[in-house]
């Protein structure tokens, strides 16, 4: 750090000596205003016609230079102002303001303003909390409070100092609570921070955030959580989602960097979990959730643009495990060289309010620090509503008791409910948790908001930092994904007073939902040991995305102090060996081979100490390592295993002697399947005649048949097909023969197919989809079973079966879907998209559909609906694919957008759910759901199997993403009354009172 200090003063010099930091934008350094009158700004504005702007408060009243604004629950606005910033003149004394604004008229106007608590020296942000304010005072964070209740603090009291300073528009600022009572806050990239805490010394050396929990005074450290180099701004979702703005144009999201450590790999600024942002500098985010404004605006991101002199417009949506912001057109823009938004908040009428730093000048290196043109005098609060829209009327919430608070966690607007929580973290912890557990308690279980009802509750409860595990169990088995996320991140705030949090947490890692096991990898970094980069790596495993992936990448660095000696010691254990490559490769896998080679050259190791290192080695090692690995395991399965998943997971190459020294596990029975397996993967062909004669043995293991079976897939015998092709008979095992059969596939696929369409009306049914898949793994093989069923005598029952399997594995195979319709005596014809169609089955639907029997329809077996998709829980089984959740679709899709998705699925495809197909350079077809990647290796869930299959990246032929698994062919078997019903069904599933 200090090296890059030093640079960045050097390249400061230099760019001194260029005249490059003399050159003044206009953004910044703008030539002030001939008028600075509130009309002269007021006229100034350009904004949406659907809205109007009123002033609230300006410098008459004394406020100038507003730096931020909070509202409390008696409906007053405090105002922190600063006159002493960018620097104090030498000799002057601090005089900065926090003041309280109040409109008694209710008018929409200020009318009276108070000083709570003067001689402040630049302070840069503050919050409301436990009878008084927190505030950012330069080195300090300080508490004040009135003790007398006279409106004006008289007790002060510094929490925390050593708080760096380094620029003052740095310091320690935005100031937000989080919905169980955490202070977020941060500061810019040239403050380094060493703050004293009773958990040791919290250090922070760059631009990064805090996390306060006040009472326990434990204070985090997370460093580079937002995209530019001085983040300023945090907001919250519904369910707790925490962002963050830079001072650019970047939002990040703020999860995946709070993994628990002071350390953060990535890129200098970053910005790898940036989700989108406006055009050029920017700060504060205020999430709409007020009818005040027009009703398209809810859950929109509003951003106070200083630069561009305007409020941008976001619009976020779900994006995997995170977010994605859509750039939508400002709200206000104003042509005025001083108007400067520096903060945005919803008033207690809903009305939203703007803090004016009303400045020609707001750069520091473009302008003088004392420039005579720096405004000192004026600041202003502007106030926006839509025209003709009612105000709200906000509860007294000052004057109410616990009981009656509680009652406002269910109130429709977040303000209400965060005021709320506010409130009742103020009041005395018995009084407070006495109300909010007997409201609980109370709550009706057939309540369709009963999970935001306990999201809201547990809140309180974390802000009184008392455990309540009975409400944060039902939270992590609650339906809503949101629920579980937040109850996750619960379990990484608690760990240190709950019984076993990493089973917990285990839970969480498997979830089917990306956000929940994001959520996981983050609260395990929280719990600091060795069994916690398990959790991590569990949580991995699952479909993954660059957020997945970034925190993952962090817990790893962060708990590396313990998961390494415990695992060099033999004491860790994954789940599977994948967990541990994952880990080791992000976790420096070179250095924890070379420390294995020198302990295994260590004289008198006993044989169980060698076993572990030779079984880690195998797992992390070069080629060189598999070499010496099987010179000292070739006798332990364990180590063989580990080399197989070696081989397939990072591509392995083996040794020179790889066949000599495979030769004596080869014809032990405990390594023989591991040995054949490796043979296989390894392709040493020397071995094909021996693995196909274990094959064709009636008189081998099972297990070991069914092994050599799918290693002769890779390997080159005159004599495979053959053998494979005398396992395609009713009286081999299925197991045996599907795994012959997508041997036999690789070799000759005509055969294979024609072997399927035989054994298709004998086998059992369930046994007849690994046949399926083993055919349509190749990349021929759908065209020819099609061929092949046009010349088999197939029933109409077995070729249902057929295309209920075809259907569910998201495969769109023209050829064998047209014979398999035909063989069942259907015309399959999809209609031509067009408006009118949707219009009119749509509104026929709401009309006269039968949502009853539509549900049948939903559940009919040849339109495969539940197969892929749950409604309250219920999913079929003919496959292990997971596509959208349904019980609540029709409150994010009207009816149109149903009919759109059910007919031609390609135009509505929900996040996540687009498909990818991959084509090998060896003819294999793998479709399915992207799980996870890096440059080396591509694993997909492949729909036709449900298991995650790896592909070596070099290996890929052709890739085709972004479509649907969902065949648009799916519903022609359907009269026009099922499909009227289906969509009647479809519209009714809302889940009432679940939030968004």
């Amino acid at each position: 750090m200090k090296t890059q200090f030093i640079i960045y003063r050097l390249l400061v010099a230099a760019w001194f000596a260029a005249g490059l930091l003399h050159a003044q934008n206009p953004l910044s350094v703008s030539k002030p205003e001939n008028d600075n009158s509130v009309k002269a700004e007021l006229d100034s504005f350009t904004v949406d016609k659907r809205l109007e702007v009123n002033l609230f408060a300006d410098e008459s009243m004394g406020i100038a230079n507003p730096v931020c604004m909070r509202w409390d629950a008696r409906g007053r606005l405090w105002v922190l102002c600063t006159w002493a910033y960018p620097q104090l003149k030498p000799g002057t004394k601090p005089n900065d303001k926090l003041l309280i604004l109040e409109d008694t008229k209710g008018n929409g106007r200020a009318d009276k303003i108070s000083t709570y608590i003067d001689g402040l020296n630049m302070p840069t942000g503050f919050a409301l909390g436990h009878g008084g304010a927190y505030i950012g005072n330069g080195r300090d964070l300080i508490h004040v409070s009135d003790t007398t209740g006279d409106g004006k603090a008289d007790k002060r009291e510094v929490l925390f100092t050593g708080f760096g300073t380094g620029d003052t528009h740095q310091n320690i600022n935005s100031f937000a609570w989080s919905p169980g009572g955490e202070l977020f806050f941060s500061q810019g990239l040239h403050c380094f921070s060493r703050v004293q805490t009773p958990w040791g010394i919290r250090k922070l050396d760059e631009h990064g955030s805090w996390r306060l929990r006040p009472l326990r005074r434990q204070l985090h450290a997370h460093r580079r959580t937002s995209g530019g180099g001085n983040p300023w701004g945090f907001a919250f979702g519904n369910w707790g989602e925490p962002f963050i703005k830079s001072n650019d144009s970047t939002v990040s999201e703020l999860l995946p960097g709070m993994v628990a450590s002071e350390h953060i790999f990535g890129g200098y600024y970053g910005g790898a979990m940036a989700i989108g942002g406006t055009k050029i500098k920017s700060m504060i985010i205020e999430i709409v959730d007020t009818p005040t404004l027009p009703k398209d605006f809810q859950g929109d991101f509003l951003i106070a643009g200083y630069y561009a002199r305007n409020i941008a417009r976001l619009r976020p949506s779900v994006n995997g495990a995170g977010h994605r912001l859509q750039t939508l057109a400002p709200i206000l823009t104003s042509s005025h060289n001083a108007f400067r938004p520096v903060d945005l908040n919803t008033g207690p009428d809903g009305a939203l309010y703007v803090a004016d730093w009303f400045n020609p000048i707001i750069g520091h290196y473009q302008a003088s620090l004392r420039h005579p043109d720096r405004d000192k005098k004026h600041g202003r609060i502007w106030r926006i509503t839509a025209k003709g829209a009612p105000l709200l009327k906000s509860p007294t919430l000052a004057k109410m008791n616990a009981a009656q608070l509680c009652n406002q966690l269910a109130a429709p607007h977040r303000r209400t409910r965060q005021l709320a929580k506010l409130r009742l973290m103020d009041l005395p912890k018995a009084e407070a948790i006495a109300a909010t557990q007997q409201w609980v308690d109370a709550l009706k279980l057939t309540d369709p908001a009963l999970e935001a009802k306990l999201f809201e509750a547990i809140g309180v409860f974390e802000s009184h930092e008392v455990v309540n595990r009975s409400l944060l169990e039902r939270l992590l088995a609650a339906k809503d994904y949101r629920a579980r996320a937040y109850a996750t991140r619960v379990v990484g705030r608690w760990h240190d007073r709950l019984k076993n949090p990493l089973t917990l947490l285990h839970s969480s890692a498997t979830d089917e939902h990306s956000r929940v096991r994001l959520e996981a990898i983050v609260a395990a970094s929280d719990v600091r040991g060795a069994e916690s980069i398990t959790i991590a790596a569990l949580a991995a495993d699952g479909s993954t995305d660059r957020f997945i992936t970034f925190a993952f990448k962090q817990s790893v660095h962060a708990l590396s102090s313990q998961w390494k000696p415990a695992l060099l010691a033999g004491k860790l254990k994954f789940a599977k060996p994948a967990h541990l490559v994952n880990v080791v490769r992000e976790g420096g896998g070179n250095e924890v081979a070379g420390v294995v080679r020198q302990q295994l050259a260590e004289p008198n190791l006993t044989a169980a100490r060698k076993g572990v290192l030779t079984e880690l080695l195998a797992h992390i090692g070069t080629t060189a390592d598999a070499e010496l690995a099987l010179k000292l395991g070739a006798a332990n399965p364990e180590v063989l295993r580990a080399l197989v998943n070696a081989a397939s997971e990072r591509n392995l190459q083996p040794p020179a002697d790889a066949t000599g020294l495979l030769a004596a596990p080869l014809w032990l029975l405990e390594t023989r399947i591991e040995a054949v397996r490796l043979i296989g993967i390894w392709k040493l062909n020397a071995n094909a005649e021996v693995i196909r004669m274990f094959a064709a043995d009636k008189t081998q293991p099972h297990a070991s048949r069914v092994a050599a079976a799918e290693a002769l897939s890779q390997l080159a015998s005159p004599k495979a097909a053959e053998t494979l092709a005398a396992l395609m008979t009713l009286n081999t095992a299925a197991d045996l023969r599907a795994a012959a059969l997508g041997s036999l596939a690789t070799h000759d696929v005509q055969r294979a197919a024609q072997l399927v369409a035989g054994l298709a009306g004998k086998v059992k049914p369930d046994e007849l989809d690994p046949l399926m898949a083993a055919v349509l793994q190749r990349n021929a093989g759908a065209n020819a079973l099609a061929g092949a069923l046009d010349k088999a005598k197939v029933s109409a029952d077995t070729a249902k079966l057929m295309l209920r399997w075809l259907n569910a594995a998201g495969r769109v195979e023209p050829a064998l879907n047209l014979i398999l319709n035909k063989l069942i005596g259907v015309q399959s014809v999809t209609p031509v998209y067009s408006e009118d169609f949707v219009g009119a089955l749509a509104k026929e639907a709401l009309a006269k559909g039968d949502a009853v029997n539509g549900k049948k329809v939903f559940q009919l077996p040849l339109a495969s609906c539940t197969a892929c998709h749950a409604v309250d829980g219920v999913r079929g089984a003919v496959t292990s694919v997971k596509g959208p959740n349904l019980s609540a679709v029709a409150a994010g899709l009207p009816v149109d957008l149903l009919v759109e998705s059910v007919l031609w699925p390609a135009r509505q495809i929900k996040e996540g759910y687009a498909a990818t197909t991959v084509i090998t350079k060896d003819g294999r077809v793998l479709s399915g759901f992207a799980h996870s990647e890096d440059k080396t290796v591509l694993r997909v869930r492949d729909l036709a199997t449900g298991k995650i299959a790896t592909v070596q990246t070099a290996q890929i032929k052709q890739r085709i993403r972004g479509g649907t698994v969902m065949p648009s062919s799916l519903t022609t078997s359907l009269t026009r009354s099922e499909l009227r019903d289906l969509i009647k069904y479809l519209s009714t599933l809302k889940a009432t009172g679940q939030r968004k």
